[in-house]
């Protein structure tokens, strides 16, 4: 857990996190963390509120599967990344990620925006031998 406070723009913050980790096997983690922030500036005073929750599961050496979600206060929003990584090679890996985001709770999670993601990352290794001659 941290505090940090002091000046901030033409006012005060005060703004304290925490975070948390449980494993309990090898495979599985689960994160926990969370911010709040406080605020008292000339133009009025602000308290914003961030918790979120990551579990990531090892399915093997090369391959993992991770996902965070998260709650926003000031946009009242909840968002989700997940995130699969295969390394199918020791240059390559294959990452497939997806993102969710939904708001105002209370009218039925309206969506915000989806996003679907894939990348493919490889790694060219070449080896160039030089022969130099003198005479």
């Amino acid at each position: 857990m941290t505090w940090w406070f002091g000046r901030f723009y033409d006012g005060h913050l005060d703004q304290v996190q925490w975070t948390g980790a449980w494993n309990p096997t090898p495979l599985l983690t689960l994160e926990f963390s969370g911010e709040r922030d406080v605020g008292r500036l000339q133009a009025g005073d602000f308290t914003a509120t961030v918790v979120g929750t990551r579990a990531r599961v090892n399915l093997s050496p090369d391959l993992n599967i991770a996902s965070y979600a998260q709650y926003d206060t000031a946009t009242e929003s909840i968002g989700v990344n997940t995130r699969l990584r295969w390394t199918f090679k020791p240059v390559g890996d294959l990452f497939i990620v997806y993102n969710h985001n939904v708001r105002d709770l209370l009218d039925r999670w309206q969506l915000d925006s989806n996003q679907l993601l894939v990348k493919l990352q490889y790694a060219f290794r070449y080896y160039s031998v030089f022969h130099f001659a003198v005479a």
